[in-house]
């Protein structure tokens, strides 16, 4: 053990920095091992890779990296040893800095969970919405199944009300400058259904295949695309096709035939429960999300520097590894988003914080609700999520979900989550 390190001192962070000087007799064997590691590669003339003496090793290798890997073989049995005689538990690894060569001092700082204060959790309510749904939803529901059971014909004529034509057009600004989001080929529309910006489809009527227009229309102030709201474009288009449509009637044969169902009428109640549920989904998402943010708001806790950063780390290499899987470059990604390393950073260090605040409010009222799980409750959520991989894949990670270890961990803490929810909103 370490011939001396100063008694703990724990802010309200968690934080307990420990000062730890070596003696000689216990850095020298670490620094043999280290020169042993170091130069098992270094070539020197009549000796084979790793056996020259330790003194012309020592000539071969950085000062630096010799000291960085003593303390790398000092670091195992000192912070195992600090952590048992301090009854430390760390929730993150110590981050260490050395302080001093001669003698060989470091500095360990462990992360212990934090003091975390909750006021008003209990007088959280987050309100249902009433799901109801009206005849227009009813009616667009319908109207799109049928939708997709149309048949089209091509006809020889100048299109109309209720045909689908199938164009080419792109948008021009008062300066003949082609408008982002205006240009596209082979784009079909049913004129009449209101796919399109008010006016546009208006402006079809009349037109054959192979003929050309070109008209001006304002887009609507609230559009979805915020360059373009308000923002007067000219459209140049080129009719490709003109097909009458045949839409089907619902009616008993049809309900049968192509949706499974035994009438009209079963069929449109079980739109009806299909669009309830949905609905009954999205309102319980939208009551977890205001649900989690509020318990963000009554947690006061102070969160360690070095907690928020590897947290932030995490993150980082989560969407790095996104990144990866889209094939995208890290460097083009920040260009075309058009932020720098600093900026993002700091984008990452408050979602750290966020995510950091939320996970310790909601362990605080989850022991304070004695909310906990038996291991046969973990272990059936294991194989449950176990259960639709591949069969060598199950057996590939299937360790790594056993008791104790990190996957069985996660698995608890996320069904721990999943019972407050149910506590906190029914």
């Amino acid at each position: 053990m370490p011939k001396d390190s100063t008694l703990p001192k724990k802010d309200k962070a968690g934080r307990i920095t420990f000062s730890v000087s070596f003696t000689e007799a216990q850095v020298k064997p670490a620094e043999e091992k280290a020169l042993k590691k170091l130069g098992s590669n270094v070539k020197i003339e009549g000796f084979r890779p790793g056996n020259a003496p330790a003194d012309m090793l020592k000539d071969k290798v950085s000062p630096d990296q010799l000291m960085e890997e003593t303390i790398r073989e000092l670091l195992p049995e000192t912070i195992n040893k600090l952590a048992k005689e301090n009854d430390l538990k760390p929730i993150i690894p110590p981050k260490i800095e050395a302080e001093s060569r001669e003698p060989l001092t470091l500095s360990l700082t462990f992360v212990e969970h934090p003091e975390v204060s909750i006021k008003g959790a209990d007088k959280i309510k987050i309100e249902k919405k009433e799901v109801k749904i009206d005849d227009k939803e009813m009616d667009r529901a319908i109207g799109y199944i049928l939708d997709q059971h149309k048949k089209t014909k091509e006809v020889d004529r100048e299109a109309k009300d209720g045909d689908q034509v199938t164009m080419d057009f792109r948008g021009e600004d008062e300066n003949k400058k082609e408008v982002e989001g205006t240009k596209t080929e082979g784009h079909q529309v049913v004129i009449g259904s209101k796919m399109l910006i008010p006016g546009f489809e208006d402006e079809l009527k009349g037109l054959k295949k192979g003929q050309d227009k070109s008209f001006t229309l304002k887009f609507p102030e609230k559009y979805h695309a915020e360059h373009l709201q308000n923002k007067p474009v000219t459209f140049h288009v080129k009719i490709n096709q003109v097909e009458e449509v045949d839409k089907p009637e619902l009616d008993d044969k049809f309900a049968k035939e192509h949706m499974d169902a035994e009438s009209a009428d079963d069929l449109k109640k079980k739109i009806k429960e299909s669009m309830e549920a949905e609905e009954k989904r999205i309102d319980r998402q939208r009551r977890e999300t205001e649900l989690f943010e509020k318990i963000r708001e009554t947690t006061k806790v102070e969160l360690a520097p070095e907690l928020i950063e590897e947290e932030a780390r995490d993150l980082f290499e989560s969407f790095a590894q996104q990144l990866k899987q889209q094939n995208l470059d890290f460097g083009e990604w920040l260009k075309k988003a058009g932020k720098n390393p600093e900026e993002l950073k700091v984008e990452f260090d408050n979602q750290a914080k966020d995510r950091l605040t939320l996970r310790m409010g909601i362990q605080q009222i989850a022991e304070s609700k004695e909310i906990d799980l038996t291991d046969k409750e973990v272990e059936e959520a294991v194989t449950t999520f176990l259960n639709p991989l591949p069969p060598e894949e199950q057996e590939r990670i299937k360790p790594m979900y056993k008791k104790g270890m990190q996957g069985w961990e996660q698995i608890k803490w996320q069904k721990k989550v999943e019972k407050l929810i149910e506590m906190m909103l029914d």
